[in-house]
């Protein structure tokens, strides 16, 4: 028996109605905002990423699913925002549309060890806002995502924020966390220590217990950040002050891929254990130009549905059902239900029927399993009378009608 590759998950029936929740709530909330749905190839080309995350980058070093196809390198796409930057450049968005606002849900994958809410092919819920370097669209874009976690029905989260200021600041961020770290070498784990060398802003959020006391020893400050960048943090933080938006100044907080700079935040919430983000984004005001476009400024974040999930109170429960289920005794009947089958779905009330020719007994327990509201019975007595037996689950009652008056009585 052929099982499931691991890190991938099948979602059943009855998780479904959760799942297509929150993508309704997505939908509906974006649209309130007036961002558009974008839906880019879940195959790129492995030098996109190479090129916008960093060589450095542990999704390039040891996460990305590569495909090697005679003289070319593809990859199952780790994340959402360089495929978008790439279609909005090739499709020539800056050209027609410069300023604009996308959202994205679809299937991300990296190759890492599966566990609590992080699968190798996992979800992403999330959003782009290409063209503008401006606070005030920091500040929407954070509020948005608030919204939407409150439309999710989460709860108890917090929200981090940092900037990392432009790419002088972080070069003396950098700079600074090497002086400070380079005498706790030794203290630190290997990924760090080859981190040190390679990646330096990584180590901030190492989840390793003694590298995150050896960083809280650093008293990390903004001090790294120029008076432009510094004018715009206060700005943003402001902004989402007058807001009512709660949030954590979290110096430590990076984001470990080379294209983000000034503005990041995260989502956290404690039931995810020591993983606990369940979203994050930033600023990549570089990141359009580094990929051969004009100079101009984008903010995007994503959440994981996985870990959504995990924290959403969304139960997808469904409205009552208006299916109707149908039951025909004997060959004519089945002959004549097919027609009444199809005519109630035309007229847009959903109907299902019994395939397995069971005793009318089992039908009917196979109809209250499907959660029917109404069973229709049909055998050679009714065709006689040319009437139809139409039975209320909710109540127990059932009645004859005129099969000409089913739709109508249907729609009622």
């Amino acid at each position: 028996m052929f099982k499931r590759v691991p890190g991938t998950k099948d979602v059943l029936p009855d998780e479904a109605g959760q799942w297509q929740a929150i993508e309704a709530a997505s939908r509906d909330t974006f649209s309130l905002y007036n961002y558009h749905e974008i839906r880019t190839p879940v195959i790129e080309e492995a030098a996109l990423f190479n090129r916008t995350l960093g060589l450095t980058a542990e999704i390039v070093q040891k996460q990305m699913f590569l495909i090697h196809n005679q003289q070319d390198v593809y990859v199952l796409r780790p994340e959402g925002t360089a495929s978008i930057a790439r279609s909005y450049l090739e499709n020539n968005l800056d050209k027609t549309s410069g300023f604009i606002k996308l959202y994205y849900i679809g299937p991300m994958f990296r190759l890492e060890r599966p566990q609590k809410g992080r699968l190798r092919q996992f979800h992403h819920i999330g959003c782009e806002a290409i063209g503008s370097q401006e606070a005030i669209l920091d500040i929407e874009v954070i509020s948005l995502a608030a919204r939407l976690l409150k439309n999710f029905a989460v709860s108890d989260y917090k929200i981090k924020i940092n900037s990392l200021g432009c790419p002088k600041d972080k070069q003396t961020l950098s700079l600074n966390l090497k002086q400070g770290l380079q005498k706790e070498k030794q203290n630190l784990c290997a990924d760090c220590q080859l981190r040190l060398e390679n990646n330096i802003l990584r180590i901030l959020d190492c989840k390793n217990e003694s590298c995150q006391k050896i960083v809280k020893t650093l008293a990390l400050s903004n001090t790294h950040l120029c008076p432009d960048c510094l004018d715009h943090f206060k700005e943003v933080t402001d902004g989402l002050s007058s807001l009512n938006i709660a949030f954590d100044v979290e110096p430590q907080l990076v984001r470990g891929l080379d294209y983000y700079n000034r503005t990041v935040f995260e989502f956290t919430h404690s039931n995810l254990g020591s993983q606990d983000a369940i979203g994050a984004g930033g600023r990549y005001n570089n990141l359009i130009k580094e990929l051969g476009g004009p100079d101009i400024g984008g903010i995007g974040f994503a959440f994981g549905m996985e870990r959504l999930l995990l924290a959403s109170k969304i139960t997808g429960e469904k409205p009552l059902s208006r299916m109707v289920y149908l039951i025909t005794l004997g060959k004519t009947a089945k002959n004549a239900g097919i027609k009444i089958l199809n005519q109630l779905r035309l007229s847009g009330i959903p109907s299902d029927m019994d395939y397995l020719n069971r005793s009318l007994k089992a039908a009917m327990r196979a109809a209250n399993d499907s959660g029917a509201r109404y069973v229709l019975i049909l055998g050679e007595d009714e065709l006689k009378k040319n009437v139809i037996s139409l039975r209320d689950m909710s109540n127990s009652t059932q009645r004859e009608i005129n099969i000409e008056e089913l739709t109508e009585e249907l729609k009622c």
